[in-house]
């Protein structure tokens, strides 16, 4: 049969069959260890939570070996002479190049070069995938069709692991609390989810026209199950893949215009079915009112965007390096209006490009487009799961996680054109002598930062009073590598606020400038300022403290006597940075609400009721995540959290909910002077 431009050969009864050739020895080592690393990407992908799993040991070693394998097998391709390594056509070969110096430039120049190239990994790999792929293709005219199959056999394998392990958390849920139940599975978070369902649509489609009767229904089931997948990611980001991917398939369908036209609205209408389903994605069309609470996810997002257009701004060239953002973005996030304290990535292909590979970086993603453009009818599936991904792409970055960077690679190697005459030995050679060295310089400098392993090391020993001077050396040690680590100015303000207290001032303020609104830096603060003897200056830094976490106000902390002392002049502290705070943010009709509310309840700030109290160190669950370290234990801040075990105060504001830059402006100012 025929389909989007591809011819499917059918044998016959009677055609004649070729006695099988004698597999050489290196093709034999070579399928080797393309096998090791397919079954490596598979473990690392299939093994819930697949993306953050790979962090962790005995998982970091798969991990390494999907990484290698191609550029292994990439080497030896083109050092076999038996059969030579079969390059695609010029403009493909310049970008693969040029991706490779530049993703090696900007590890090389980055103030942190070893985790940058451990994370330029992905990247390298997806190229040397793409370069090996393509290769594997030309060895035989059904080579592209296998590989076609192998993806679907793939996507199909991630779906029904995807979709089991989904069900599983419905067990006693009722129907109308299904949709509030993302499917993270099984890489470990939604957004992996829906780019997963947008790359595999297209091929599932593909082999369900293709086959016949059973294998045809597998296929249909299979694209069922990858558009569940897509719902019940409740990604946004997806519905638009989706959409786009659709509006592609029209285009791309052989039909005359009117039936384009019914197919274009009957899959608009699906698209519309789709995203209106889901409370999450139903969002997406619906107006929001100017008084409407905070929607700490577009928050999020909003400070991610910002971050990353600063970070790009300040290294325009190269960027920060691949990687690097959870170690640069604390630089930027007192400059943001809220949102995470850290994070792992942008949340944007385009942002992220930019942040960390610079305008080089991005000019190679854009090349890259416009070759997928210009060679969409040499396979047309490829060109939509291509297009699709790159919608989602602009609000999620992915190409950190293997799985994706390789089915990109794959999809791009169908659609490279091959060179009109085969690669010369001094082309061969120079693959060879680029892929080596990379491999090397990865395994030689790459390597995780020191600090958070000294940071948790530090805490682990702060909960022996008898090791606190070691614990003290360690995060100082830490911070002479790296000034900005809120983490490790914020604990030791709290190892020395009693034995230091001018010392321990210092480090709360350096940690309120890196994350404003952090639990707990301003009573910290005010902690110091009291044991320096200056009772104004720590009734200030109370009430600050009291404006950034509302339930700090009736805080079991206020039954202490000394800071019980400090109510009177803590609550008129308060009264003023309240309507210092609501000149400063007149236009939010949502802000303004919830300040009156705050100043009228001024008059209980310290008045605490009675009942149990639960004491606790916050554990920063996301810490070796962010660090990219899975071994790492969880630290646990030195800070005693006490919060009565009764549930909290209704209607106060979420974390995060002032924008940073006020906090900081209220924090710095010398003095307040309530508006007239």
């Amino acid at each position: 049969g025929e389909l989007a431009g591809l011819t499917v050969h059918r044998s016959h009864p009677g055609s004649m069959t070729r006695p099988a050739a004698s597999v050489p020895a290196p093709s034999r080592l070579i399928a080797a260890v393309a096998l090791a690393g397919l079954a490596s990407l598979t473990a690392i992908t299939l093994v819930s939570p697949g993306a953050t799993r790979m962090l962790a040991w005995p998982w970091t070693l798969l991990h390494a070996i999907a990484l290698v394998a191609p550029g292994l097998v990439l080497i030896a391709r083109s050092l076999d002479h038996a059969r030579p390594l079969v390059l695609p056509a010029r403009p493909w070969v310049m970008l693969g190049a040029a991706s490779v110096a530049v993703v090696l430039a900007a590890t090389l120049f980055s103030p942190h070069q070893g985790p940058s190239l451990l994370a330029s990994a992905p990247l390298l790999a997806g190229i040397a995938v793409f370069f090996a792929a393509f290769d594997w293709i030309q060895g035989g005219d059904e080579r592209a069709t296998q590989l076609a199959g192998g993806l679907g056999i793939f996507f199909a394998a991630i779906a029904l692991v995807s979709l089991a392990l989904w069900a599983g958390d419905l067990r006693g849920l009722g129907a109308g609390e299904v949709l509030n139940v993302r499917n993270g599975y099984p890489l470990g978070h939604s957004n992996y989810t829906a780019g997963l369902a947008l790359l595999a649509l297209p091929w599932f489609a593909r082999l369900g026209l293709r086959h016949e009767r059973p294998a045809s229904y597998a296929w249909a089931a299979a694209l069922a199950f990858a558009l569940v997948m897509l719902f019940t990611s409740g990604s946004r980001g997806g519905v638009l893949g989706l959409a786009a991917l659709l509006a592609g398939a029209v285009v791309a369908a052989p039909l005359d215009r009117g039936r384009k036209i019914h197919l274009g609205i009957g899959l608009l209408l699906i698209g519309l079915a789709v995203g209106l389903a889901h409370p999450r994605t139903r969002t997406m069309f619906q107006p929001s009112s100017p008084d409407a609470a905070l929607n700490v996810s577009n928050v999020q997002r909003s400070a991610m965007l910002t971050a990353g257009m600063r970070m790009g701004a300040d290294r325009p060239v190269l960027g920060w390096g691949p990687g690097a953002t959870p170690l640069v973005y604390p630089r930027y996030r007192a400059g943001l209006e809220g949102g995470a304290e850290n994070v792992l990535q942008l949340h944007s292909g385009p942002v992220q490009l930019w942040a960390e590979l610079g305008t080089l970086g991005l000019a190679c993603a854009m090349v890259f487009g416009g070759l997928v453009v210009r060679n969409a009818r040499r396979d047309p599936t490829a060109a939509l799961a291509l297009v699709g991904y790159g919608v989602l792409a602009l609000t999620d970055w992915q190409l950190d996680v293997p799985v994706f960077a390789f089915a990109i690679a794959a999809c791009a190697a169908l659609l490279a054109a091959p060179e009109p005459t085969p690669a010369s030995n001094r082309t061969r050679l120079i693959v060879s002598l680029t892929a080596l060295p990379t491999l090397a310089l990865i395994a030689l400098l790459g390597r995780r930062e020191p600090m958070p392993e000294m940071n948790v090391r530090a805490l682990t020993l702060a909960r022996d009073p008898a090791q606190t001077d070691r614990a003290i050396a360690l995060l100082n040690d830490s911070l002479a590598l790296d000034p900005d680590q809120e983490i490790a100015h914020f604990n030791l303000g709290w190892l020395l606020v009693v034995r230091d207290p001018a010392t321990a001032e210092k480090h709360f303020r350096a940690a309120a400038h890196l994350v404003p609104d952090k639990g707990g830096v301003y009573f910290g603060l005010g902690l110091a300022r009291l044991n320096q003897g200056q009772p104004a200056a720590a009734a200030r830094a109370f009430a600050l403290e009291c404006l950034s976490d509302p339930a700090f106000l009736g805080s079991p902390w206020w039954n202490e006597s000394a800071i019980a002392a400090q109510r009177d002049a803590t609550a008129a502290a308060f009264t003023e940075l309240v309507a210092v705070a609501r000149s400063r943010v007149a236009q939010d009709k949502w802000l303004t609400n919830r300040l009156a509310e705050l100043a009228a309840r001024a008059s209980t700030l310290g008045r605490v009721g009675q009942g149990p109290v639960g004491v606790l160190h916050r554990e920063r669950l996301g810490y070796p995540v962010l660090m990219r370290n899975l071994d790492l234990e969880p630290p646990r801040d030195v800070y005693e959290v006490r919060e009565f075990t009764a549930p909290p105060v209704a209607g106060n504001p979420p974390k995060g909910w002032l924008p940073s830059p006020l906090l900081i402006e209220l924090l710095d100012a010398p003095g307040v002077v309530a508006p007239k």
